[in-house]
């Protein structure tokens, strides 16, 4: 039997195909990330999301908010209002973002949300949660330097900024820690926004204010452990006073390696936003993910810090070749730190 179009039918087919965006095609979906800042972490974990979606035949835009929430919701919506596939989001605040989720769920676009988690009802309206067990981090990190000074002293608190999640849950962990030594006085804690700059600063005005009184330092990120042992070498004081962080950067490591930083936990950021970006793949082609991929950090120090070294920043590239595969048996395991 033959069928009939009418001239109408067919313009509007026309139209409808000329009015979808080029990349409908979900064999090669464009995933559209946008992150808080370009930071030593984000920098470094933009490699595996190349990786992957070099090896998933997906398109990645990438946008930077550079720490504003505002930068950030006008990224979304953009994406939102281009039909991307799928949305990666590592955060600037925890507390924002959730009409700009919504609109993107309401539009069939799925969103993930990545290193940095957001409100309950937005993680609702996102179809999966990749990051780390920050409050488990900062437990970690505070109880290896509450070791280090024998279980007595004082010590101050770096923080990242004030709202965002990384530094809600790593302080929330850091004070579990704290809460347990009563002869550990916490002198003062305040924040230096993850950047090494801020807390060569911050740590300066600590060093001034409280002098020997400081037994030791825990900063919430490495960078910030990096500035602050630049103040400390400026009074003599590096590897005197115990610093500890976390991520577990190349300069991390290199100062744990000499000394100036007894430990890090390692938040692997290719790994992590490598899976993210898989995550959002899966989700974009209607494969199944999971509703929580959560990291639970490798603690490093001087005794294992030269087999995480070797193989993150003395063969990166090899790490990073390897790296779609390792996502995706990470992924079907459940072991999603796992390297």
């Amino acid at each position: 039997m033959t069928k009939h179009f009418s001239i109408a039918a067919l313009a509007g087919t026309i139209l409808a195909a000329a009015s979808s965006p080029a990349w409908a095609d979900k064999a090669n979906p464009v995933i559209g990330v946008t992150a808080y800042d370009m930071s030593s972490f984000i920098s470094f974990g933009k490699l595996g999301v190349e990786a992957v979606a070099k090896a998933d035949h997906a398109k990645v835009l990438w946008n930077s908010a550079h720490m504003d929430v505002n930068n950030q919701i006008s990224q979304i919506q953009q994406f939102t209002n281009q039909k991307v596939d799928a949305i990666v989001i590592a955060a600037v605040n925890s507390a924002t973002l959730g009409p700009q989720v919504a609109a993107a769920k309401a539009a069939g676009i799925p969103v993930v949300i990545t290193n940095l988690t957001v409100s309950p009802a937005t993680q609702a309206d996102a179809v999966s949660y990749v990051g780390p067990d920050d409050v488990a981090a900062g437990r970690n990190e505070a109880e290896h330097l509450i070791s280090a000074i024998g279980g007595k002293g004082g010590v101050v608190v770096l923080q990242g900024p004030l709202g965002q999640s990384g530094e809600i849950d790593r302080t929330k962990g850091i004070r579990q820690a704290l809460a347990k030594h009563p002869d550990v006085k916490l002198l003062a804690i305040q924040p230096a926004n993850w950047k090494r700059t801020e807390a060569y600063s911050v740590a300066q005005d600590f060093l001034s204010r409280y002098g020997s009184k400081i037994d030791g330092v825990i900063s919430e990120n490495d960078d910030m452990a990096i500035g602050t042992i630049q103040a400390l070498r400026e009074k003599g004081l590096a590897g005197k006073i115990p610093v500890v962080g976390v991520d577990g950067i190349k300069d991390g490591m290199r100062a744990v390696r000499n000394g100036n930083e007894i430990e890090t936990d390692l938040q692997d950021g290719p790994l992590e936003l490598g899976m993210a970006t898989q995550v959002a793949v899966d989700a974009a082609q209607g494969k199944p993910v999971p509703k929580e991929a959560l990291f639970i950090m490798p603690e490093i120090t001087k005794s294992n810090v030269a087999h995480y070294y070797q193989q993150m920043f003395v063969a990166p590239q090899k790490f990073i070749d390897d790296l779609p595969a390792l996502v995706n048996k990470n992924l079907a395991s459940g072991q999603y730190a796992e390297q």
